[in-house]
């Protein structure tokens, strides 16, 4: 009798044990599930901004900035507004301000001739960051260079202008993965000075 008495006692402590693991195991799950909120905002002059090719032919790069911000942080964030920052606009907290998107092209040719060899285009996007605590801080983002084996839009071309989308959606992801390390706060950079405009 004793013995079925201390087995029915070690039965019972190993169903209560599996059922305080699987709940906090559950609780770990929802956790790691759960995404940071926050109101995404552009500077008002983000959707004008082009990159010019020619003299007659300008890239929207603020647009592709744009639709890939909405895109990439509606994945990783519970968002909860989408719209512009006009210039007089306080920062709330809580927020992720897309401030400013470049692009840069580089051509390259064979040594001592004027034969093209190749083109890498590169972006880079700066964000605010406001904290709860209402800081901010200065996150940027920068694409790996790519490389187009076509004289960027010469009347063959049909890659540069795709290039170009993929490269600033790649800065937008890097500057957003920034937000989403769990160590951010070593990382951050005050808000102080932007990148500079190119002259």
């Amino acid at each position: 009798m004793r013995t079925l008495y201390l087995l029915f006692l070690s039965t019972l402590f190993l169903f209560v044990s599996c059922r305080s693991t699987e709940r906090d195991l559950g609780i770990t799950k929802g956790n790691a599930g759960k995404k940071s909120s926050f109101a995404l905002q552009y500077e008002f002059d983000l959707p004008t901004k082009v990159l010019k090719v020619g003299p007659n032919l300008e890239i929207s790069i603020g647009k592709f900035a744009l639709h890939s911000f909405q895109s990439f942080a509606s994945q990783v964030f519970d968002v909860s507004s989408f719209k512009v920052r006009n210039e007089n606009d306080t920062l709330s907290p809580g927020t992720i301000v897309l401030r400013k998107v470049q692009v840069n092209r580089t051509l390259y040719f064979e040594e001592g001739t004027t034969n093209f060899q190749h083109a890498t285009f590169a972006s880079i996007v700066e964000f605010i960051l406001v904290k709860e605590s209402g800081e901010s801080y200065r996150i940027l983002g920068q694409s790996e260079p790519i490389q187009t084996k076509t004289i960027p839009f010469s009347p063959n071309d049909q890659e540069s202008e795709m290039t170009i989308s993929t490269c600033i959606r790649e800065a937008i992801e890097v500057g957003l993965n920034q937000i989403l390390d769990p160590k951010i706060d070593e990382k951050l950079e005050p808000n102080s000075t932007m990148f500079h405009k190119r002259k």
